[in-house]
C-alpha cells in the first residue's frame, strides 16, 4: 500500500509539472466554492497537490501554518510581503507595489510551537530554471532533502518574484482588460496554447532554410505581447523588476524575516545595502571546520543550474550575509548575459558520445543494441535513423485521444538532449527505447497527445504557466538584443562549430527568446561585466562558498564552474565523476558527504590549486559516481563511502531529487504537442527515482 500511495504521488506530481509549462489538460479540476476544511489544520483546499495560495494572507512578517498535510505534517507555508522595488520601500508608502513571495517550509526535528527551536538559519533551495518552483520541489521532495542534508535543518523552498505561487505572476497572455479569476486565466492558458501550438511544426533552429527566420519572428513577437502585458501595469509591472539581482534582494528579505520570527521581535530590520568593497573576514580550524561562527543574518543555500547564478550574485552583493552557500551545476555569470550562450554546451557532445560506448558494453541491456555491435555500429543506426526522420517525420495514431500526430527528427534531438543528456543514468536507457520503438516502427505504443478541451469558467488547474523563465532571463541580459536572421545565422553557425546540439540550446528561452525583448529593467545589471582587460577584485565572502560539478555537464561545464570559483576568495570545488546537469544526476556518496559537512559542520574541501592564474588546470577534490547508465551499484546497508554512510535510503533519496528535477526540465523544455514528451517524462522519472 506505501509503494501504491508513493507511486500515485509521483504521477500526480508529473500531472502538475506539464500543467506547470504549457501542455493541454486531459483531466481538469473542478473547484469546490464550499469552504471544507481537513483534520491535520491545514487551510481549506491543502489536501491536493497545490495549495490555494492566495487563501493565505501575505504579510511583512513570516507567519507560518500548516499545509499540504498529504505530504507530512511538517510542512509550512507562509507568503512573504517585499517591495517590487527595492528603492520603494514599503514603510514609505502603502501604495508601493508589492511581491508576495510564496514559501514553504520542512521543519526539522524536535522543533515545536516556540521559533527559537528552530534552526539559527533555515537551508533555502533554488531548483533552477529561471522560473523554477522551490515550492513544489521542497513540497514534494521534502523528505528526500532532509534524508540527504539531515533532519536538523528547516528547508525553505521559494517561487521567485514572478515564478509559481509568487504573485504578480509574470504572465504575457493575461489580459490588461480581464480580471486575474478564473475564466480570464483560463482564456490566458487557451491563448498560450494557440501560440504554442503553431510553433510546433517549425522545428529546429537549422531544420530547414526559414526555420531561423520563422523562430526569430516568433521571438520578437513574444517579445512584442510581455511589452504590451507590461505597458499595462506600469510601474506595478513585475517584468520591470524580476532581474536576478532583485531575487538575491528578497532572499535577503527572508533571511532577515526568519530573524524576526525566530526571535519574536517586532521591528523590521531595514534591508542591509550592497557590498561597496569591503572585505568580509571568517575564521577557519586547521582541517577546515567552522570555529564559532554563528549563522544568524546569513544564508545558507543550496542551488542548482540557475539557482547557482541567483547564490553568487547573492554572494556578490552581499559578501557579509554568506553563512552557507552551494552552487551545483554552475552558470558562467560573464556568459549567461549574452544573447547566445554558445559556451555553455561545450560537454554535449562528449556525453552523447558515452551513449554509444555504454550501449555496445552493456549490449543486450541496451535496446538499441544488436548483436555484435561496437559503439561505431550504434553510431551510425543511430544517423540513419535521424535520417529517416528528417526526410519523413514518422505518422502515429495517438492512442488516448482521437489524433494523427507527427514524430520529427527535431522532436527526437530535443528529446535526447533534454531526457538523455542532462541524466545519462536514468536517460541513456529511456532514449535507447525510444530509438527502438523508431526503428521497430511501433511509436503508437509510447507515443501520447494532449488533445483539446473545453475550458469553462469553473474550471481551474492547480497551477497556470508563466513567463518568468523569459524575464528573468531576458533581463539579465547586458543589453537589449534586436538582430535580424543573418546576424543570427552567424551567431549559429559559431555555435554549430561547438555542438551538435547547437540548434536545441539556440532556440532555447533564455537564448533566442530574448532576441527583441524591450521592457526596461528598473533595476541595476548583474555585477559581472567587469573590464575584460583587467582582473575583477576577488569577492570576500564572510564564509567560503562550496561549488559542484559534474566532470561533463551538457550545459554548464567544469570549465564555467572553475571559473566562477575563482571569482571568490578561499571558494572550494568537489568535481563529481559523472555524466550529467548537476552532481544529483548519479548518486554518490562522497558527494553527500561533502554537502553534509559542508552544511553542517562548515568543513569546506581545500580550494583548488591552479597551475596557472590563466588555465583551469590544477588539483581539486573529486568523487566518484556509484551509478552508471545500465549499471546500477548495489547499496550495500551501511557501507560507507568516504567516511558517510550510503545505505539504500540515502541513495534513493538523491535518485528522488533527480526525478523531480529531471521532469521539472522535460516540462518545460519539450513544448506542448510533441508525442514524446508525456512518456519521457513518466517512463524517465520513474527511472530517475529508482535504484
Amino acid at each position: 500500500m506505501g509503494r501504491l500511495l508513493k507511486d500515485w504521488r509521483y504521477i500526480y506530481v508529473l500531472i502538475v509539472l506539464a500543467l506547470y509549462s504549457n501542455p493541454i489538460i486531459r483531466a481538469q479540476f473542478r473547484r469546490d466554492s464550499r469552504d471544507h476544511t481537513v483534520n491535520d489544520g491545514s487551510i481549506p483546499g491543502s489536501a491536493g497537490l497545490w495549495t490555494e495560495w492566495p487563501q493565505i494572507t501575505p504579510s511583512e512578517k513570516l507567519k507560518w501554518q500548516p499545509c499540504f498535510g498529504i505530504y507530512g505534517p511538517n510542512l509550512q507555508c507562509a507568503r512573504l510581503t517585499v517591495p517590487m522595488d527595492y528603492s520603494r520601500p514599503l514603510n514609505e508608502s502603502a501604495d508601493h507595489p508589492k511581491v508576495h513571495l510564496a514559501l514553504i517550509m520542512a521543519t526539522g526535528v524536535g522543533r515545536t510551537g516556540d521559533p527559537s527551536t528552530y534552526a539559527e538559519a533555515p537551508l533555502l533551495i533554488n531548483p533552477g530554471g529561471p522560473g523554477g518552483s522551490g515550492v513544489l520541489f521542497t513540497q514534494v521532495k521534502a523528505k528526500s532533502l532532509q534524508l540527504v542534508v539531515g533532519g536538523q535543518h528547516d528547508i525553505i523552498g521559494f517561487d521567485p518574484r514572478g515564478v509559481g505561487a509568487s504573485t504578480p505572476k509574470a504572465d504575457c497572455f493575461a489580459s490588461p482588460d480581464s480580471s486575474n479569476g478564473v475564466l480570464g486565466r483560463n482564456v490566458a492558458y487557451m491563448n498560450r496554447v494557440t501560440w504554442l501550438t503553431g510553433g510546433k511544426e517549425i522545428g529546429l533552429t537549422n531544420s530547414s532554410d526559414v526555420a531561423l527566420a520563422k523562430l526569430t519572428a516568433r521571438g520578437k513577437a513574444m517579445a512584442k505581447l510581455c511589452q504590451r502585458a507590461d505597458a499595462a501595469e506600469g510601474d506595478s509591472s513585475i517584468f520591470r523588476h524580476m532581474n536576478t539581482p532583485n531575487s538575491a534582494r528578497d532572499m535577503l528579505s527572508i533571511v532577515h524575516a526568519w530573524d524576526e520570527w525566530r526571535s519574536g521581535s517586532q521591528t523590521m530590520r531595514p534591508i542591509q545595502q550592497e557590498d561597496t568593497g569591503a572585505s568580509a573576514e571568517y575564521q577557519m580550524s586547521d582541517n577546515g571546520e567552522n570555529s564559532g561562527i554563528g549563522l544568524r543574518g546569513k544564508l545558507m543555500y543550496w542551488g542548482f543550474s540557475y539557482g547557482t547564478l541567483l547564490g553568487a550574485t547573492f554572494a556578490s552583493m552581499f559578501p557579509k550575509n554568506v553563512g552557507r552557500i552551494i552552487l551545483d551545476g554552475v552558470v558562467h555569470a560573464d556568459h549567461y548575459t549574452k544573447l547566445i550562450w554558445e559556451g555553455s554546451i561545450v560537454d554535449a557532445d562528449a556525453i552523447w558520445d558515452k551513449f554509444f560506448v555504454y550501449c555496445a558494453e552493456t549490449k543486450a541491456q541496451c535496446s538499441f543494441y544488436r548483436a555484435g555491435d561496437r559503439p561505431e555500429d550504434i553510431r551510425r543506426r543511430f544517423s540513419e535513423t535521424l535520417s529517416s526522420l528528417e526526410e519523413q517525420p514518422a505518422v502515429v495514431l495517438l492512442p488516448d485521444t482521437n489524433l494523427p500526430a507527427l514524430v520529427t527528427a527535431s522532436d527526437v534531438k530535443k528529446s535526447i538532449f533534454f531526457g538523455g543528456l542532462y541524466a545519462p543514468v536514468a536517460g541513456f536507457p529511456v532514449i535507447a527505447d525510444l530509438l527502438d520503438h523508431i526503428l521497430n516502427g511501433s511509436l503508437e505504443e509510447i507515443a501520447r497527445g494532449e488533445g483539446m478541451a473545453l475550458f469553462c469558467g469553473n474550471l481551474t488547474l492547480p497551477v497556470w504557466p508563466d513567463d518568468a523563465m523569459r524575464g528573468v532571463a531576458c533581463s539579465d541580459k547586458r543589453r537589449k538584443y534586436n538582430e535580424d536572421a543573418t546576424e543570427l545565422r552567424r551567431r549559429f553557425e559559431k555555435a554549430g562549430s561547438i555542438s551538435w546540439f547547437a540548434d536545441v540550446w539556440f532556440g532555447a528561452e533564455p537564448n533566442l527568446g530574448c532576441n527583441g525583448w524591450e521592457i526596461e529593467s528598473k533595476d541595476p545589471p548583474l555585477r559581472w561585466d567587469h573590464d575584460p582587460t583587467q582582473k575583477a577584485p576577488l569577492i570576500e565572502t564572510s564564509f567560503p562558498i562550496l561549488v559542484l560539478s559534474n566532470t561533463l555537464d551538457p550545459v554548464t561545464p567544469l570549465n564555467d564552474a572553475l571559473d566562477m570559483t575563482r571569482k571568490f576568495a578561499n571558494a572550494s570545488i568537489v568535481e563529481q565523476a559523472g555524466l550529467g546537469h548537476c552532481t544529483l544526476s548519479c548518486v554518490s556518496g562522497c558527494t553527500m558527504a561533502h554537502v553534509r559537512a559542508y552544511l553542517n559542520d562548515g568543513v569546506v574541501p581545500p580550494p583548488p590549486k591552479f597551475r596557472s592564474s590563466s588555465e583551469n588546470d590544477g588539483e581539486w577534490p573529486t568523487c566518484e559516481c556509484l551509478d552508471k547508465p545500465w549499471m546500477r551499484s548495489g547499496y550495500v546497508a551501511e557501507e560507507v563511502v568516504s567516511g558517510f554512510p550510503v545505505d539504500e535510503a540515502h541513495a534513493q533519496a538523491y535518485g528522488e531529487m533527480r526525478a523531480h528535477l529531471y521532469t521539472s526540465i522535460l516540462s518545460h523544455q519539450l513544448e506542448y504537442g510533441n508525442p514524446l514528451k508525456a512518456y519521457l517524462m513518466e517512463r524517465g522519472g520513474l527511472a530517475a527515482s529508482s535504484l
